[in-house]
């Protein structure tokens, strides 16, 4: 592997080097040694960065100054209490891979299923998924994995909180089953596993995995801190790019354009919208919206279109004070810390852990789906009553606070539930502004526009919180980060001393109550980092831009390859079929080019 510098030709041109441009570049480039391959990533590389490699750090690529992430302001919405979203991506080599929570989860079979095009089917798929995984969990499972280059472990650390929190479940209707993630399971609960190696304690992002074992294969070649400002076209025919150091990274980066040729091939994966933006910069989107930007049009397809994310809400609760926690390292306490890392040396400790060390996947009974809502109910039967692997919501117990520091008060101790909405009605969409790769595009996440998104994140609330209050751990909710309940009502917050009783009364909300959470979910309800489904693959005539072999409608030499595709949402955390589309892309583009099959 080597860096680039000055014009040159190359084969294949990767514009992003995310989680599937890195696992497509790589596949290829390991089974056919005499291609030239080149990614572009408008980040820093991520080879062995402490921050990459360290589970528990994983909150670090999210601080305001992170040069690890690229923070995309939304638009001002209604829905969210006229708030701006922000919705954090992947902004360095291995993209989401490198600073995602690395929780391992998949999508529902059906989900695969659903998007009904050729080739993407869950029979087709399962395969590719096994090739993905090494699964230390439990072996001799059918839709797994065993000698894949990502590995899949629970890691060294388990909490007190994950195992309290299954307990409780399994007495509150969310019963234990052996495999939350075996393609199948819709409802239960379950030990989460994770995106890191039993031994090392090291995350196991896409370019660690799949780039940088190549380091001796010349003919593979990695740019970072380098913005694609645009595809070059010969007619409708992709035949390179033209790039400008990124001064996000570096502030005296060169502006000055250069062109890099591919012989072969374009691939466009820079996420769902880095990749949007690029295409609409080269001339494919709405015509009459890149027409009055004065952008030559290529091919008029409707990139941007129905941008999709899992919106979730967050319940932050006490816990014991003797608990070790993630606030633990959050704190950044000096002799904490060394006590930490010299534990991570051996792949041992806190250190080794995402601290989502148990969740579970919730549908709701009859009961319960008589008293969420009837937007809701209407969504039931479109989408989940024939289908017993969707979940309605992926829930996780976190142990600790995912937030600033000054946000709580010191030496504090905390859960978080984490309530994820696994298919949102809400969409959105996302447009450039300008031609200029550092305008801000527009951007809408549609989050809680539709009312049934807002009733369901109302009664997981209340379901969850039910489980939260008869843990031994829990001391109460966190007030400031909870609904503001009318003075008086018996719902409100508590803080206590000492174990609840498994055996209290249910909470009793009232007409009120229920305005108060539906607030709160307006006002602090947010991404879950999984955006997707702005350049869909699908008929053109159903709103498509990208067909089964991942071509762009009306190009020649031109593919995407990144979550963008996907024509419906999936019903997990997205690392597991971002890696699918990546090696689903390569198998894909060997046939075509008619290279040797990874």
């Amino acid at each position: 592997m080597t860096s680039l510098s000055g014009p040159m030709e190359v084969d294949i041109i990767f514009v992003g080097g995310g989680t599937s441009a890195c696992v497509a570049a790589g596949r290829l480039a390991a089974a056919n040694p005499e291609l030239h391959v080149l990614l572009v990533e408008q980040g820093p590389n991520n080879f062995q960065d402490p921050a990459v490699l360290t589970p528990a750090l994983f909150m670090d690529h999210l601080a305001p100054d992170s040069k690890h992430a690229i923070f995309w302001k939304g638009n001002k919405s209604e829905a969210a209490k006229g708030r701006e979203a922000i919705v954090p991506t992947g902004g360095i080599l291995g993209g989401g891979s490198s600073i995602n929570i690395m929780m391992y989860a998949r999508a529902a079979a059906s989900d695969y299923d659903d998007w009904n095009t050729t080739g993407w089917t869950s029979a087709d798929l399962i395969p590719i998924l096994q090739k993905i995984e090494t699964y230390h969990v439990a072996p001799g499972r059918d839709t797994h994995g065993y000698d894949g280059p990502i590995h899949v472990s629970y890691g060294d650390h388990f909490a007190q909180v994950a195992q309290e929190y299954l307990d409780v479940c399994t007495k509150r209707d969310i019963p234990k089953v052996e495999d939350l993630m075996d393609l199948y399971t819709g409802h239960g609960c379950a030990r989460l596993a994770k995106y890191i190696h039993p031994e090392t304690g090291h995350r196991q992002d896409a370019a660690h995995r799949y780039i940088h074992g190549q380091s001796g294969n010349k003919r593979l070649h990695v740019m970072t801190k380098t913005l694609v400002k645009r595809i070059l076209f010969d007619g409708t025919k992709a035949v390179g790019v033209e790039v400008i150091g990124n001064k996000n990274q570096d502030k005296d980066a060169n502006q000055t354009p250069r062109e890099i040729r591919a012989r072969k091939l374009v691939v466009v994966s820079a996420g769902a919208i880095g990749s949007a933006v690029v295409l609409q910069r080269s001339g494919l989107g709405q015509a009459n919206q890149l027409s009055e930007l004065g952008i030559k049009v290529v091919a008029d397809l409707p990139v941007g279109a129905n941008y999709e994310d899992h919106s979730s809400c967050i319940a932050t609760y006490h816990v014991a004070d003797d608990l070790e926690t993630l606030d633990l390292v959050m704190e950044r306490d000096p002799s904490v810390m060394e006590r930490y890392l010299a534990q991570f040396i051996h792949g041992k400790g806190l250190l080794t852990s995402n601290v989502t060390d148990a969740g579970s996947k919730i549908r709701p009974t009859a009961e319960e789906l008589e008293r969420i809502g009837p937007a809701f109910r209407e969504v039931w039967k479109r989408q989940f009553e024939s289908a017993p692997d969707k979940p309605v919501f992926i829930q996780t117990v976190v142990n600790g606070f995912l937030g600033p520091r000054t946000a709580v008060p010191k030496n504090s101790r905390f859960m978080m539930f984490g309530h994820i909405a696994a298919y949102p009605v809400s969409k959105g969409h996302v447009h450039i502004t300008s031609a200029d790769p550092y305008s801000l595009p527009d951007f809408s996440t549609g989050f809680f526009e539709e009312k049934a998104d807002v009733e369901i994140q109302v009664w997981v609330y209340k379901k969850t919180r039910e489980i939260a209050r008869r843990m031994p751990s829990y001391r109460g909710e966190y007030a400031p980060l909870h609904p503001k309940y009318p003075e008086g009502s018996s719902a409100s917050c508590v803080r206590l001393d000492s174990s609840p009783s498994f055996n209290m009364e249910d909470l009793v909300y009232t007409e009120e109550d229920d305005i108060a959470i539906e607030e709160f979910v307006r006002q602090r309800g947010d991404t879950t980092w999984h955006s997707v489904a702005t350049i869909q693959m699908k008929p053109k005539e159903k709103g498509g831009c990208v067909d089964s072999r991942l071509n762009v409608y009306g190009t020649e030499n031109l593919k995407v390859a990144d979550l963008s595709i996907l024509p419906k949402n999936v019903g997990s955390n997205t690392y597991s079929t971002a890696l699918l589309i990546g090696e689903k892309a390569a198998l894909l583009i060997a046939e075509d080019l008619k290279l040797v099959s990874p």
